[in-house]
């Protein structure tokens, strides 16, 4: 298991959101776990959508937010707890194992621990640590990885909302990414936008793949309202 003080050192030093995932996973690999996740709901501070930093799988995170999984995700509820929750909990039903079923397919894990917290401004956020470990495995190491999560949780937090803050006045998006965007706040479809750019589809898809990330946005709509608030697109 990876030392709280040597973990809190690496998120000290990122100095980019674009860094975040990658620390997340060399903490998660040296704590023996599948993955570590972070959303932060900032409507009480920032007006927008979730700041979300995740080590899982960019086809997982398609998926999940492509089929609308956030809106039934009982773990993403799991912010408005108070209490550190087990998985397990909260994938009780018949109704809801298929989503923890495909998740885990998906590279996400097989257990998982999430605790969920309150900033200094009322903010709310949830930390998870996830695990691909037997469920016998997983009870014996469950308490120490809550310990840990709780015990970084408030440095995560800070450094999010941090680079948040700083990112959120500092987008730049390529021209590609401004136009294709453009193009999608006007009703074009994305093979639309390919042709009428006349690239790929596939490229296309990218660039708006790229200004959805560069603007924190869970979709494409939302994206266009905050290039909008920023004054990054001509419509």
């Amino acid at each position: 298991m990876i030392a709280l003080q040597e973990a809190v050192r690496r998120l000290e030093d990122i100095t980019s959101g674009n860094e975040v995932p990658a620390v997340l996973m060399e903490i998660s690999t040296e704590a023996g776990a599948a993955n570590i996740a972070y959303m932060a709901d900032t409507a009480l501070t920032f007006g927008d959508e979730p700041i979300r930093y995740v080590t899982y799988s960019r086809e997982w995170e398609g998926r999940y937010f492509d089929r609308g999984y956030l809106r039934i995700d009982p773990v993403a509820d799991g912010i408005n707890r108070k209490l550190p929750f087990d998985w397990q909990s909260v994938a009780s039903t018949a109704s809801l194992r298929w989503l923890f079923a495909e998740a885990e397919s998906f590279g996400v894990g097989r257990q998982g621990v999430s605790v969920p917290m309150r900033g200094a401004s009322g903010e709310r956020a949830l930390i998870t640590l996830t695990s691909f470990q037997s469920r016998r495995e997983w009870e014996q190491r469950r308490w120490r990885y809550q310990a840990f999560v709780s015990a970084l949780a408030p440095y995560l937090h800070e450094v999010a909302f941090l680079l948040h803050d700083r990112e959120s006045r500092q987008v730049r998006l390529s021209h590609r990414q401004r136009q294709c965007l453009e193009l999608y706040a006007r009703g074009y479809a994305p093979k639309q936008i390919a042709a009428h750019l006349r690239i790929s589809s596939s490229m296309t898809r990218e660039h708006l793949h790229c200004a959805r990330r560069k603007l924190g946005s869970l979709t494409l709509s939302s994206a266009v309202f905050r290039a909008s608030k920023l004054d990054l697109l001509n419509i």
